[in-house]
């Protein structure tokens, strides 16, 4: 009977904020959390690559470089709607990453792998920039 309380009391007191003063585990963020806001049209978005501006809403680019950061753990980029060549490097390294094709375009083959890997919990490689 004991060991039965100790377990309800210690399952409330990670429900109620963790144990110790240690917070309890949350679910890892998703692209819904964090790239929402930059694409709700027709999937998937049109290609894209280095040269590309679309810096207002709905934007491709800004939700490549949203899901780039999520796929890949070191930096982060600047999510500002221009593919640049930071976007191209990060690109061309997930595309390695990802055993595709490593043009630096976002495009049919790369859209799907990087939407996928931002919903994931995980990281699928490590992005150092310049």
């Amino acid at each position: 009977m004991r060991s039965n309380r100790v377990v309800v009391a210690a399952t409330a007191m990670v429900l109620a904020g963790g144990i110790g003063g240690v917070p309890a585990a949350s679910a890892a963020p998703t692209a819904a959390d964090h790239c929402a806001g930059y694409w709700d049209t027709s999937w998937p978005p049109p290609e894209i690559d280095e040269g590309d501006v679309d810096t207002t809403s709905p934007s491709a680019v800004m939700l490549g470089q949203c899901y780039l950061n999520l796929s890949m753990s070191g930096d982060n980029l600047t999510v500002d709607g221009r593919f640049g060549p930071n976007t191209r490097l990060a690109t061309v390294r997930f595309q390695q990453c990802a055993g595709i094709d490593d043009d630096g375009a976002v495009g049919p083959v790369t859209w799907p792998l990087l939407r996928s890997w931002a919903n994931s919990s995980g990281y699928l490689c490590h992005l150092d920039l310049p």
